[in-house]
């Protein structure tokens, strides 16, 4: 994960970008006919993901991290506020992103690589 440093908007978060461990693929949300869909994109320098700004574009990589649990967390979009990162009840179904009442997993077990 890479640290963004503009001031987070809800207290207990803190902008995250998520990356595959091994790759330069990060997930990223943005609206597709309206609606904020998640994506899967490869950075070519990661280094990028650490200067983000406010207007920018690359704000698509930023999810707020927000800590409900000893390891336990939700991952809020900074491009589309109130769209979670989550997973169906079900197995072998997408991970796409929800709005907090929708009947989703949003809470994940996370453990930081290096």
């Amino acid at each position: 994960m890479s640290t963004y440093a503009h001031p987070t908007p809800i207290a207990e978060t803190r902008p995250v970008a998520l990356g595959i461990k091994g790759t330069n693929l990060y997930l990223s949300c943005h609206e597709d006919d309206d609606k904020p869909t998640l994506y899967l994109e490869e950075v070519t320098d990661k280094n990028s993901l650490s200067r983000i700004s406010a207007e920018s574009d690359m704000v698509r990589f930023l999810f707020y991290k927000r800590d409900t649990g000893l390891s336990i967390s939700s991952l809020m979009s900074v491009r589309c506020p109130n769209w979670y990162i989550s997973t169906a009840q079900d197995d072998d179904q997408v991970v796409e992103v929800c709005q907090e009442a929708a009947p989703r997993y949003r809470s994940f077990n996370i453990q930081r690589q290096s």
